[in-house]
């Protein structure tokens, strides 16, 4: 049990590595990181639980696979059968290439798509992350577009260019993309909706919650 709690704490912290990196690779593009939206070590890897499990199976497959070509080898080369904790070390070197070949890879693919779907939100085009039956990559830049005081006194927000990023503690993350700017609204006086399309209708939107002071641009 300790073996296995072992290597599931060493699997769980690279890929939480893996996951912080691609995620920065999409906040970059705002100017922030995966901290400034609040997302901690269990929501980064909850929110690409779909990532994870596909990289565990094709590592899983391919360490697999492997060990099983040498147990092939050594058995026509040497006429017996070998169980895996026998295999020499080139066996366990040769699984060891394949898992960083496999992380690698994944990272290069998830960093591409980060840094593609980063620009896009940051040119203000909406951004959902990506979703292929399982949830890879729940990143969101959604376009404003209705800021709404709930206090006695109205206070009018205009959403032209704002985009919706996430949240951090009582506060909505905004970007703008006129200036380039990062905008933050508390959570109390404000009512906040946003749009996963751009020109949908504000009866279509999504409504986000509620928010209470602007902070200056960051």
């Amino acid at each position: 049990m300790r073996h296995w709690s072992a290597i599931g704490a060493i699997a769980g912290l690279c890929f939480f590595g893996l996951l912080a990196v691609m995620y920065d690779e999409f906040y970059r593009e705002f100017g922030i990181t995966s901290a400034d939206v609040a997302l901690s070590y269990s929501d980064t890897l909850a929110h690409s639980w779909g990532f994870v499990i596909t990289v565990a199976v094709a590592l899983t497959i391919g360490v697999s696979l492997i060990l099983w070509a040498w147990q092939q080898i050594i058995k026509r080369k040497h006429g017996r059968d070998c169980k895996i904790g026998q295999l020499p070390a080139p066996a366990y070197l040769t699984a060891l290439a394949a898992i960083f070949a496999i992380f690698i890879c994944a990272g290069l693919v998830g960093e591409h798509f980060m840094e593609a779907a980063g620009r896009r939100g940051a040119a203000g085009q909406p951004v959902s992350g990506l979703r292929l039956g399982l949830v890879f990559f729940d990143v969101r830049a959604q376009p404003v577009t209705e800021i709404s005081s709930v206090a006695e006194s109205p206070v009018t927000i205009p959403t032209r260019g704002l985009t919706f990023l996430g949240k951090s503690g009582r506060s909505f993350v905004l970007y703008c993309t006129a200036d380039d700017q990062i905008l933050r609204i508390s959570m109390e006086r404000f009512t906040l909706r946003t749009s996963p399309h751009q020109g949908l209708k504000e009866s279509e939107s999504r409504d986000c919650g509620t928010a209470a002071t602007r902070s200056p641009p960051r």
